[in-house]
């Protein structure tokens, strides 16, 4: 289930599988300790196996010291934050575990 999803590690990889991305790109923002994020990551890659190929699924682990950058522009009001982005812009995000919102931007992905 998970070999489809994009792991941002650095800057580089956030440009080029998020930004530069010809797909839509639902991007979760977690961390390990973070008991709401186990619980809806899996929903999320659910929702990536029912969309096939439509969309991507990037996971960004708040806690990598080289995308603190990064982390603290999109997760600075917590964690999980889950962004959908298309070709470079930002379309919508939600905070926290809701898998409604996490389906109604998977559907919205989709239709991008």
């Amino acid at each position: 289930m998970q070999e489809h999803t994009l792991v941002i590690k650095t800057e580089n990889d956030w440009k080029a599988l998020v930004l530069q991305n010809a797909k839509p790109v639902i991007v979760d923002f977690y961390a390990d300790w973070c008991g709401p994020c186990k619980v809806l990551k899996p929903k999320l890659h659910e929702l990536l196996a029912q969309n096939q190929g439509k969309w991507e699924l990037a996971i960004v682990n708040v806690d990598i010291e080289e995308l603190q950058k990064i982390s603290s522009q999109y997760a600075s009001q917590g964690i999980p934050a889950v962004y959908l982005f298309h070709k470079g812009e930002q379309i919508s995000t939600f905070l926290g575990n809701s898998e409604a919102k996490a389906k109604d931007m998977a559907a919205k992905a989709a239709s991008l």
